[in-house]
């Protein structure tokens, strides 16, 4: 009977093969860069059949290897698993539910297991844990190719490969350092799982730098050859932690006083010096690295670790810092261009994170105080004002859901609230007519330059993801919960009960909007019934169960827009949100235009497509998500489709036509024609969001809802 290799393996239950041949002590050059197995002869064995000169040299490991001391199984559970353990410890721990952050928003909260990089550091690449992967050990540090099995983490070689990296993959959607003067080229290193791997590899002194990397170490390495695996995750996780803790330390480091220990009076009469480490970029200023930093690790919380708490602390301590710097007020001036890109970010920043937490800010959106112009991209000098005014649409339609919740809670007079609500459309209806101008530069795969085409691209993208369904939501579906958990300030389907009619709003004739989820199939009506309207159209007719806009049904004068009207402004935003979302660049590595409407991937020879990053506007995701799942689900209800009018097409002929006006087969027809529309819609909303979470882990709980509701609903009927 075969015995386990060691007895630590006994304890774990598992049973290691040993090799037929035990492994040579060094192998030749040609078999390390082959990655095959060397017999140690000289010549080896593969060199002889491939007639190649066999060479050896010294490791630089130090040596050989030292003798691994016998332990017991029990300091191994008490160490944080980065390594295959078997039975239970192969699963990964499930999050409890009462760990969701309130007010939650449907991200997946990673463990805050760690606050002090050390111990990360410890837990990662400690020799004394036993958790290294062996085959890590030949690896060099400096090594770039993958081996397979073995998890790893990308890394970099210096300042300036890494804002190289940041121009690739975090400028285009977060413009916040000046504009790179050339095109980036990435190159990456890897650090596999290693306890060697670590101290001889290049780390950031800037915490600007070290909260990129931790953004960076989130992607993928194009050499992983299983990036997907639990244990490649949790190692990225832990990296990137590691990474973004150093740099929350390293600004706490800056604002230390040495007298503060020594001899606190001279403390307070003594000014405070500046740091004296050379600047990550060479156009910024040290003080400004801070707020840069904070900025970066808000969306880090938010995205990664699911943290909103932590989001709003980093975004308001940046805008804080930002105005005492005064950056508010900035003139004309020398550093005029970067100081506005700071502080227009960190305003972005601030409005984020009250949208996400579905909060009141303490920051004033518009304020006369607020003197600080635009910055400037060359190739759309526009874009960032078009970008800031959206964002402050989306923050006002936020505010407005907060208080009509308020007032119906309080059972306070609408009538403001409708007033406002009136306000609010004008305003978003003036935005929306202007996009409709707007023409996207560049592609989705150029890479950004000196002109910054790509980036204004994703400013007008972002800006054209407007707030029209977060303030048409609540009269169109009446709050109808949809998934199983809550995003945003959507509600979960297991905070109702599926057996108690939605509430209704007062003088609210969306009542009639009866929720699809519960209700049965009806049976097919006339033709003189409502149906949808052809693709060709931007919305669709809804049933008549639904009044007018013109209804004179009693309270319908009150409130200035009914289900129906509401319900066809969310349709028609929630598919534009869905295509602009499809417009939104990719990262491009390697810095020549690829295949137009193809995205772009990691290197050549990766087959990962490259994730966007910074997902500031995943709630608006989910936002379109639900509002395309409602209409498709109140439209199947009331026009059930067979299998054979789900194949029937449209004829393209067909122009304006009314629906009451046409047959069966034509109204099927265009019946299946928007399902079409709508499941294109959701399609493209679940692709953006896996997108997303290939790097960020939080963003996964958003996706796999999306994916859910789509194999629940979109099931033609037999």
């Amino acid at each position: 009977m075969a015995t386990p290799a060691d007895p630590l393996s006994a304890a774990r239950g598992v049973s290691r093969k040993k090799f037929a041949t035990p492994p040579v002590k060094s192998a030749c050059l040609g078999c390390r860069a082959a990655r095959s197995r060397c017999d140690g002869s000289n010549p080896c064995a593969t060199c002889r059949s491939k007639d190649r000169e066999c060479i050896y040299t010294q490791s630089r490991r130090g040596g050989p290897r030292p003798r691994k001391k016998q332990r017991t199984a029990e300091p191994c559970n008490q160490q944080t698993g980065l390594k295959t353990q078997s039975g239970s410890q192969n699963t990964l721990p499930t999050i409890p539910v009462q760990n969701y952050i309130d007010p939650g928003a449907g991200l997946r909260s990673l463990e805050d297991w760690a606050y002090d990089s050390d111990l990360i550091f410890d837990t990662l690449f400690d020799s004394s844990s036993g958790t290294a992967v062996e085959g890590s050990l030949h690896a060099t540090p400096e090594s770039s190719s993958g081996m397979a099995g073995v998890p790893m983490v990308r890394t970099y070689n210096s300042d300036a490969e890494l804002l190289d990296a940041y121009y690739i993959f975090i400028h285009p959607f977060f413009p916040i350092l000046p504009p790179p003067t050339a095109i980036a080229i990435d190159q990456p290193t890897s650090r596999l799982q290693s306890p060697n791997a670590f101290p001889t590899q290049f780390q950031p002194a800037s915490p600007v730098g070290l909260a990129i990397l931790a953004i960076l170490s989130l992607i993928p390495h194009p050499d992983d050859t299983d990036h997907q695996d639990p244990h490649s995750l949790v190692f990225r996780r832990n990296m990137a932690q590691c990474f973004a803790q150093t740099a929350f330390e390293t600004i706490e480091n800056d604002d230390e006083l040495l007298d503060s220990a020594i001899e606190p009076p001279k403390a307070l009469s003594d000014d405070h010096e500046r740091p004296t480490r050379p600047p990550f970029h060479p156009s910024v200023p040290v003080e400004l690295e801070g707020i840069i930093t904070l900025d970066i690790l808000s969306v880090y919380e938010y995205a990664q670790r699911g943290n909103l708490k932590k989001m709003q602390s980093r975004a308001g301590s940046a805008i804080s810092r930002a105005m005492d710097l005064s950056l508010h007020q900035c003139g004309a001036g020398e550093q005029s261009e970067v100081k506005r890109r700071v502080w227009w970010m960190t305003y972005i920043c601030a409005a984020q994170g009250a949208i996400v937490n579905n909060s009141s800010s303490t920051l004033a959106m518009t304020s006369d105080s607020y003197t600080t112009a635009f910055p400037t991209i060359s190739a759309d000098p526009q874009a960032f004002d078009a970008f800031v005014q959206a964002q402050r649409a989306i923050f006002s339609a936020t505010q407005f859901v907060i208080d009509l919740n308020k007032a119906f809670t309080n059972k306070s007079d609408l009538t403001p609230v409708y007033q406002r609500m009136r306000d609010l459309e004008a305003s978003l209806e003036l935005l929306l007519h202007q996009t409709s101008s707007w023409q996207l530069l560049s592609s989705i795969t150029s890479p950004v330059d000196s002109e910054e085409a790509v980036v204004a691209r994703s400013l007008r993208c972002m800006a054209g993801i407007n707030a029209r369904i977060k303030l048409h939501r609540y009269c169109a579906f009446f709050d109808i919960p949809v998934f199983s958990r809550k995003h945003c300030d959507l509600k979960a389907l297991k905070e109702s009960d599926a057996d108690v009619e939605p509430r209704k709003w007062p003088t609210c004739s969306c009542s009639s909007f009866t929720n699809p989820f519960n209700t049965l199939s009806p049976p097919r009506t006339n033709s003189t019934e409502r149906s949808p309207m052809p693709e060709n159209q931007a919305a669709p007719d809804t049933p008549e169960s639904i009044p007018n806009p013109e209804s004179n049904e009693p309270g319908t004068s009150h409130l200035p827009f009914n289900s129906h009207h509401s319900a066809k402004i969310c349709l028609r935003s929630a598919l534009n949100i869905a295509q602009y979302f499809d417009e939104l660049p990719y990262p491009n590595p390697i810095g020549v235009i690829q295949s137009q409407g193809l995205p772009g991937f990691l290197s050549p020879t990766s087959g990962i497509i490259c994730p966007r990053t910074m997902p500031s506007y995943a709630c608006c995701a989910m936002q379109c998500a639900y509002a395309l799942l409602m209409i498709y689900q109140r439209t199947k209800s009331v026009y059930p489709l067979s299998v054979a009018e789900w194949n029937m097409e449209l004829p393209s002929p067909w122009r304006g036509e009314s629906v009451m006006d046409v047959g069966d087969d034509l109204r099927s027809a265009s019946t299946r024609n928007l399902l079409v529309r709508l499941h294109r819609g959701l399609t493209s909303m679940s692709a953006t969001l896996a997108n997303y979470a290939t790097a960020f882990e939080a963003l996964g709980g958003m996706r796999d809802q999306i994916r859910g509701a789509i194999e629940d609903s979109f099931v033609p009927a037999a």
